[in-house]
């Protein structure tokens, strides 16, 4: 299951086995939270028990299976179980998940898992799994409404939009990091978030700072473009990662123009780039100001500079040169 429907049949019917796996602990957590919360159960009545530690598998078997003793139910949190993706005889496991006790109740948490397992099929069978996989950008609405619905704020248009560019750097998203700077935010405004809200309120978000030359250069500020641009290169060992946002951002163009001239536009420009709306609609009118010949040029020079800077055979003023080229455009 994914999040939200995971989320919405525990409200439902509780069961005696749960599966958390994936790379959100956002996901993650708050899916252990309210399992936790409906089960009444407090961190004193928990039993955890964690597989880095290397417990054996009849331990863990053990614990699952234990009359409770000073509470009315037994609850076990497995962390980094290994059980559902390695190789193994896990008989006694599955069977006592087979076959739970009314009092037993066990929560699984596992990087990884293989369907294909004995275990995880008897999970699906008896219980719930989740999959918490990593949000990205063009993903974000779906959260940002249950973020804003929680602390009781709107978002205006612009706020919204100035939102999503921000994180449509981001090739995934820390929901721990949105959900607490967008809690800050709430604080210090009223009932409606504006954009001067999350510019005074929201720290820098990761990566983004690296992308106002490309802001620069899209809206054709030459002097603005190279001033970042030598800002951030101040510190010599972000020039690869510069080169990579640069040939990322002219990539995305050179597909826009590609989907443009195709006829795709609107939504469905939205996703074929995989972006959210808003910034497909700004890439869409960006892409139009580049001919597809210097975007394909300057791809082409960017992988020549990223050799050359990795291999020491040119300074990092070699992107200053394709920031001005792309800005004149």
């Amino acid at each position: 299951m994914k999040f939200k429907e995971f989320m919405a049949a525990l409200d439902k019917e509780l069961k005696h086995v749960y599966l958390l796996s994936g790379e959100e602990t956002f996901y993650i957590d708050k899916a252990r939270e309210k399992i936790l919360a409906k089960l009444c159960v407090s961190r004193a009545d928990l039993v955890t028990l964690d597989c880095s530690d290397k417990i054996p598998p009849a331990d863990i078997a053990n614990a699952i299976d234990s009359a409770p003793l000073f509470s009315p139910l037994n609850v076990v949190l497995v962390k980094n179980a290994p059980f559902f993706s390695s190789e193994g005889k896990f008989e006694r496991l599955e069977n006592i998940l087979s076959n739970m006790l009314e009092t037993s109740y066990v929560i699984f948490i596992a990087k990884s898992v293989n369907k294909q397992r004995k275990l995880y099929k008897i999970v699906s069978k008896v219980g719930e799994f989740l999959e918490a996989e990593p949000l990205r950008p063009w993903q974000i609405d779906d959260w940002l409404n249950d973020k804003l619905k929680a602390i009781g704020k709107n978002m205006n248009f612009e706020a919204r939009k100035y939102f999503a560019e921000r994180i449509s750097v981001l090739s995934e998203i820390s929901l721990w990091y949105l959900d607490n700077e967008l809690s800050k935010v709430a604080l210090y405004s009223g009932r409606e978030i504006s954009v001067s809200d999350l510019e005074k309120n929201m720290l820098e978000m990761p990566e983004v700072s690296n992308f106002a030359v490309t802001d620069a250069v899209d809206a054709r500020k030459v002097k603005d473009a190279v001033q970042i641009l030598r800002t951030q290169l101040r510190d010599r060992n972000k020039a690869p990662a510069l080169t990579a946002v640069l040939a990322s951002h002219v990539r995305k163009l050179i597909r826009a123009k590609f989907f443009i001239k195709a006829g795709v536009k609107g939504k469905p420009l939205a996703e074929k780039l995989e972006m959210h709306p808003f910034v497909a609609q700004k890439f869409e009118k960006t892409a139009a100001t580049y001919s597809a010949k210097l975007l394909e040029e300057i791809f082409m020079e960017l992988a020549d500079a990223d050799f050359k800077i990795k291999s020491g055979r040119a300074d990092a003023e070699i992107l200053e040169r394709i920031v001005i080229k792309l800005a004149r455009r």
